[in-house]
C-alpha cells in the first residue's frame, strides 16, 4: 500500500504528463490487438466498482481511498493494482494516477463517501464529506479519461443537493464531458437487495438518457430472493475470540456468526421474517433484502436462524462472489460490505457506458 507521504513529485514530469499523447491515441491498437482499457478507482472502498470493471476485462491500475481497512481488502483482491492511501484532492495522488493511466483508453470509476447525503447518514448538506463529490469531478477533469462512472446514494438527486450537483456537473461540462445522471434499483439487475443508487455516466460523446435507459432495459432481470442468494451456505460457526482475518479456517471466508447472548437470540427468534426494528430486522426468504446499512445499526437477522447475518451473507446480498475476501475486524468488514457498490449493478452500467463511449466492444461479453 502506498500513502501520499511516500509519493513525491519526483516520480513524474508534471501532472499533465502524457495527457496529450493519451488523447491522441484513443482506441489505439497494440501488436494488432485492441488495447486493454486501464482503470483508476477513486474513493475505491473495498472495490465493488473495480470488481465490475475487472469482470468486463479491464485492467485495474489504482485504488485510492482514505479508509485503511477498505484499502487492505482492495489490495488483497486486486494485487496487481497500486493501493494509494490518500485524498482525491491531493496533487501527488492525481499525478500518480495520471502516470498509471497513460495507456489509452482509460476509465475513472468512483463511489465518493455518501454519509452526508444518505438517508441512513447525517443528511446534513454541510457535511464535509459532501465536498468529495465535487473533488472527484475535478480529479476526472485533471486525469482526462475517455469516460468515467460515479456512483452515489439516491438522495444526491434531491433538491437539497441541487447546488452541489450543479457544481459537480458544471466542472465536468467545462472539462469537455457530457454527464448523464440516472436513478437505478439494484434488485432489477441481479442483486438480491432493494438498493436505489444514483449513477453519473460521464463521456466525451453526448449521452442520451433515453438511449442509456433503453440499453439498460435489456439487462434487467427478475428479482433474486434472499433464500436463493444464500443457498449453499452452511450454518456458520461462532466467530472465535482470537479471530484472525488472515487465517485459513477451512471454510468460506467471512462466514462467522456474531457472538450473540441468549437474550438477543431469543429476541430475534420471536421476530417474523420480513418484520422487526431497524436493528435485527429479519430477512424474508422469498423477497430481496431491504437496503443494507452500515454504522450503528446491527445487520439484519437471518430468516430462519436466530442471529444476525454473517459478513459473507451480506456480501452475497451485495452480489460479491465467495472468493472476494474481506479483511479487518468484524465491524470493519461489515462496514466495507454495506458501503460497497453492488458489482452486478455496476457491471451493467459500466458496460453501457463503455459501449456508448466507443471503448472496445470485446469487453462487453
Amino acid at each position: 500500500m502506498i500513502s501520499t507521504t511516500e509519493l513525491s513529485e519526483g516520480n513524474g514530469r508534471g501532472q499533465n504528463r502524457g495527457l496529450v499523447e493519451k488523447s491522441a491515441s484513443l482506441n489505439s491498437k497494440s501488436n494488432g490487438s485492441i488495447t486493454q482499457p486501464v482503470v483508476a478507482d477513486l474513493c475505491s472502498g473495498m472495490g465493488g466498482l473495480s470488481l465490475a470493471a475487472q469482470q468486463l476485462g479491464m485492467r485495474i491500475m489504482a485504488g485510492v481511498d482514505l479508509n485503511a481497512a477498505a484499502l487492505r481488502t482492495f489490495s488483497k483482491n486486486f494485487p496487481a493494482a497500486e493501493t494509494i492511501e490518500g485524498s482525491v484532492r491531493s496533487p501527488i495522488v492525481l499525478e500518480r494516477c495520471a502516470q498509471l493511466l497513460e495507456t489509452s483508453p482509460s476509465i475513472v470509476i468512483s463511489g465518493p463517501p455518501c454519509q452526508g447525503f444518505s438517508i441512513a447518514g447525517s443528511r446534513d448538506p454541510a457535511d464535509p464529506r459532501n465536498q468529495v463529490l465535487v473533488a472527484v469531478a475535478r480529479a476526472i477533469v485533471k486525469l482526462q479519461p475517455n469516460c468515467a462512472l460515479v456512483e452515489n446514494v439516491a438522495m444526491i438527486l434531491s433538491e437539497d443537493h441541487d447546488d452541489r450537483l450543479s457544481n459537480f456537473e458544471n466542472i465536468l461540462f467545462d472539462g469537455g464531458y457530457s454527464v448523464c445522471g440516472l436513478l437505478l434499483n439494484a434488485e432489477e439487475f441481479g442483486v438480491p437487495q432493494k438498493r436505489k443508487r444514483a449513477f453519473f455516466l460521464i463521456s466525451r460523446c453526448e449521452l442520451s438518457k433515453e438511449n442509456v435507459y433503453e440499453r439498460l432495459e435489456k439487462s434487467k432481470q427478475e428479482p433474486v430472493i434472499v433464500k436463493t442468494a444464500l443457498r449453499g451456505l452452511k450454518s456458520p460457526a461462532i466467530r472465535p475470540d482470537g479471530y484472525d482475518d488472515e487465517h485459513d479456517y477451512g471454510r468460506i471466508p467471512n462466514h462467522f456468526a456474531m457472538q450473540h447472548s441468549q437474550r438477543v437470540m431469543n429476541k430475534i427468534a420471536k421476530i417474523k421474517p420480513g418484520t422487526g426494528p431497524m436493528s435485527y430486522r429479519r430477512l424474508h426468504p422469498e423477497r430481496p433484502s431491504n437496503t443494507l446499512f452500515s454504522g450503528h445499526r446491527a445487520p439484519p437477522a437471518h430468516y430462519s436462524q436466530p442471529r444476525s447475518i454473517t459478513v459473507r451473507e451480506a456480501a452475497r446480498l451485495q452480489g460479491f462472489p465467495d472468493d472476494f475476501r474481506i479483511y479487518g475486524s468484524f465491524g470493519k468488514q461489515m462496514e466495507q460490505v454495506t458501503n460497497a457498490v453492488p458489482p452486478p449493478l455496476a457491471k451493467v452500467v459500466l458496460s453501457v457506458l463503455t459501449e456508448m463511449a466507443d471503448i472496445p466492444a470485446y469487453l462487453h461479453g
